[in-house]
Formats: structure tokens, sequence, C-alpha cells
């Protein structure tokens, strides 16, 4: 899987895991088909109790780093697995984010060239059994226009997500990930390069099936991490009234999206649960003590 002849840059894979067994093999075997090959490839295991580990040791070119769960934060293990890295380029992909073709690496390694590109990241397409909820969402947010970002007073040109990205490994050694945030490292890392003057990029060519379908419990408590995380970064709350209206037009949009693209119309009855749960999520985190 690794490549044996001199590229530049020099890449490194980093995959973090716990309990995914089901889809390891699966990403690893896709990334063995790439166009270019990667230098080396780290896997960075938190705990995993369901084999996920010894399919990893099967594979004699994987790094394997292991840590104990209590060790684990979003932030503090990519941290870890960057110390262990020699690739000037380091790319994150979720252990259950499979690349859309072979060439996924090596449009996201192109645009490294500029010097002023700290960061790239990629669309992340639905998975086929993907819910309506979640296909809309994903749409909305991964577009087919390739996106320049440079403004760090914008909010919109603050995204970044290290389920699919590519990083400049000087960039990182300039500003660490965030060891405390209960999520969006990525996004905090990403402001943070924009207001040291580099680039961040987001590439849709390097694009990877990246959804899931969760459980109403797994919605809220997913949403009120996410919210506290962008709390920590923005140092702003929003108010009930702007949740409640986020719910209302949300699931209109569901509807709308549902109707069009000819969804099984049970799904109208189960959007406004979804959502709820997800706006609870967005509400509870809103009143939260917990912001760093």
């Amino acid at each position: 899987m690794v490549n044996d002849i001199c590229t530049s840059p020099t890449t490194t894979i980093l995959i973090r895991t716990k309990n995914e067994a089901k889809y390891i093999g699966k990403t690893l075997d896709i990334l063995n088909n790439q166009s270019i090959k990667p230098n080396e490839i780290i896997v960075v295991d938190s705990g995993s109790t369901d084999g996920t580990v010894e399919i990893v040791k099967q594979r004699s070119d994987i790094k394997l780093i292991q840590i104990s769960p209590e060790e684990f934060t979003f932030g503090g293990s990519l941290n870890i697995g960057f110390k262990a890295a020699t690739g000037e380029i380091i790319l994150l992909l979720s252990a259950h984010a499979f690349p859309y073709d072979q060439h996924w690496l090596q449009n996201m390694v192109k645009h490294f060239d500029d010097q002023k590109v700290a960061g790239v990241y990629g669309k992340q397409l639905p998975q086929p059994d993907a819910w309506p909820t979640v296909e809309r969402d994903h749409l909305m947010c991964y577009k087919d226009e390739i996106r320049i970002q440079t403004d760090p007073d914008n909010i919109k040109e603050h995204s970044f997500s290290n389920a699919n990205s590519a990083i400049r490994r000087l960039c990182w050694e300039k500003h660490n990930f965030d060891e405390i945030l209960p999520a969006c490292e990525d996004r905090e890392w990403a402001v943070t390069m924009l207001k040291m003057g580099y680039k961040i990029i987001y590439e849709p060519s390097a694009a990877v099936y990246h959804s899931h379908n969760e459980s109403l419990l797994k919605v809220y408590r997913r949403i009120y991490k996410e919210i506290i995380g962008l709390q920590s970064i923005y140092q702003l709350r929003v108010g009930r009234f702007y949740v409640i209206k986020n719910w209302a037009t949300s699931v209109l949009a569901d509807f709308c999206f549902i109707v069009k693209n000819k969804k099984r119309k049970f799904w109208l009855l189960r959007v406004p649960i979804y959502r709820l749960f997800w706006s609870y999520g967005f509400l509870r985190a809103s009143f939260s003590k917990n912001v760093k």
C-alpha cells in the first residue's frame, strides 16, 4: 500500500478509529487502489473492542497507535497521530468515509504547490441509504464548486472538516489542534490559519461517501457537542427564538425535499421528531455552562 518511490510532497493518511471493524477493511482497500499511493498510513485507535485492532494488525504496512478511551479527544488523538507522522501533507479520513474514486488522494494534495494553502477539505456525499434529512443536510453543505477561503472575518469561510481533509504539517506545527473542545477542533484550526494569512481550499473532486443514520439520542448528543464547540470558538450564544425558527424552517425544507425527490411518505411524520432532537441539542448547548 505504501508508495515505494519518492513523491513530492510526501503524504501520511491518518485515521481515527473506535469500533470500526465493519468499515475499516473497506476503507483501507480503497486507499490501496488510489492512483498515487501514500507514503504511510497511521491508525489511532481509542479502545476498540469489536476486532478493529486485529483487522489493522493484519496489515503490516499500517502503523497502529493505541490510546485509552479516557485519553481520547478529537483534537488530542489527531495531535498524537501528527507527532508520529512523517509526511509533509497529512490526510485525515474518517474510518467509515469511503473515497469516491481512485483519484481522491491526488485531488486532495494538488493544491499544496501553493505555499499559502494550509488545508484542503473535500466533498462528503451521503451514503446511498442516507435518510432524507441527512441527505439534504449534506447536499446543502457540500456543493460542486471549488472554494478558496481566505477571510477570517467571514464565518461562511470558516468551514473545514477533518472527516475528509488534508493539512500541511508545517502549519499544524504552528498551531496544533485544540485538545479541550468536545467538537469542531477542525473549524478552530481553520479559523486560526485564516487569521495567520493562510488559505483553506474546498475541493469537491476529493469526495468521500460519509454520513450517519443516527438514533435520536445520538443526534441530540452530536449537536450538543458541536454547538458547545462553536460557542467556545466564537463566544456567541443564540436565543430560544432562533432555535425554534431554525426547527420550523428545517422541517419545512425537509418536507419540500421529501416531496420533490419522491421519498417515502412516512418521513413526513418522522422529520419533525428528528429535527426536534436536533434543536433540543442546540438549545441545551446554548444555555450550557460547559463553554471554555
